[in-house]
């Protein structure tokens, strides 16, 4: 056999492990970019409910909310996430993009001084200062198919003061954020805006649930709306919103100058009565109703008493009498809200997010 001349005896090895850690790199970079989701597996929040801690104190507020670890997927249906395929634009850009299917399509845990492991401690929460009434409208109108809901946007209850003061122990956390039109997240204010939605009145289970397309997904009864439970920042990481941003005492804050709510707001909807089931508290865009936390025998819903699109079958009061339909509760645990829509909504056309 006739023998290699002594450059690549030498040079032989050193190419293969450039070709080698050439292939790891670049099964890194393209899981970890290209497919972020796929680099871990999606996080379980079972673990509260299984051990009996599910953070509800006797008066029926809770201590603590049960947030998401990095890496829990929001590209599929599944209990624990969101489902999301939203377009969401790029902060100082005309770009839009898509969040959920391939880019952002796994969550980032938020490291505020509020969060503890996998749970946001409630009053170590830097909640907005003040507290503000302004005019709320609001109009439930029906037909035999279709509940037309339309309202200027603003609550029936006191906000927090937005712009956020700068004295406010909230503004370093907004004043770090960008925002189209203002100087920064802070100095968005809060005002009166066109929201009007149709949804079905006798909603049905569709085959399959389908993603989040809009930031909207829920009207109160209070007159202002329930947006999508994920935040963005500009480098496409997605956090869980009450993690990673302080909100007023009823868990909301304007986005374009839109109020909405992230969850359940406990201390500005109605409760209802102490060990009885929790009343109606608004309505899904796929038209479902939208509940609090206590089942038919006053008992906290846990998560693992839902599905994937954090809702379920049982009795409760829809369209005027008691019915055993699919409705979405609202808890402690996240999403804390709706995970993805059970059933099918009606194309909107005055709809703005």
């Amino acid at each position: 056999m006739k023998r290699l001349p002594l450059f690549w005896k030498i040079a032989l090895p050193v190419i293969a492990v450039v070709v080698v850690a050439v292939i790891v790199i670049a099964t890194v970079v393209f899981t970890k970019w290209v497919l972020p989701g796929l680099a871990s597996s999606p996080v379980s929040s079972d673990t509260a409910a299984e051990s009996g801690d599910t953070g509800w104190d006797e008066n029926g507020e809770p201590t603590f909310l049960k947030t998401v670890k990095t890496g829990n997927r929001i590209n599929a249906a599944a209990r624990n996430t969101v489902f999301a395929c939203v377009e969401i634009q790029i902060p100082l850009t005309p770009a839009e993009i898509k969040i959920g299917p391939i880019l952002g399509s796994s969550m980032t845990q938020a490291q505020t001084p509020w969060v503890k492991d996998d749970k946001v401690i409630i009053e170590k929460i830097e909640v907005m200062t003040g507290s503000v009434s302004l005019e709320s409208e609001l109009e439930i109108t029906e037909t035999q198919t279709i509940r037309h809901y339309k309202s200027n946007g603003i609550p029936n209850h006191p906000i927090g003061i937005f712009p956020i003061p700068k004295d406010s122990p909230a503004y370093k956390y907004y004043e770090a954020l960008p925002a189209e039109g203002y100087a920064n997240a802070a100095e968005i204010p809060v005002g009166p805006y066109d929201l009007d939605v149709v949804l079905p009145l006798n909603p049905q289970i569709a085959e399959k649930p389908s993603c989040l397309k809009s930031l909207m997904t829920g009207v109160a009864l209070t007159g202002a709306a329930w947006h999508i439970e994920i935040a963005a920042d500009s480098e496409l990481n997605v956090f869980d919103p009450n993690a990673a941003l302080p909100t007023d005492r009823c868990f909301g804050h304007p986005y374009e100058g839109e109020y909405h709510y992230h969850g359940y707001s406990w201390k500005c909807m109605d409760k209802g009565t102490p060990g009885e089931q929790s009343p109606l508290l608004g309505y899904a865009l796929d038209g479902f109703g939208i509940y609090g936390p206590l089942d038919e025998n006053g008992e906290v819903i846990s998560n693992a008493q839902l599905d994937e699109c954090h809702g379920r079958v049982g009795m409760v009061n829809f369209n005027g009498k008691m019915q055993n339909i699919y409705h979405y509760v609202l808890n402690n645990e996240y999403p804390y809200s709706i995970g993805c829509l059970k059933g099918t909504p009606l194309e909107q056309t005055n709809m703005s997010h």
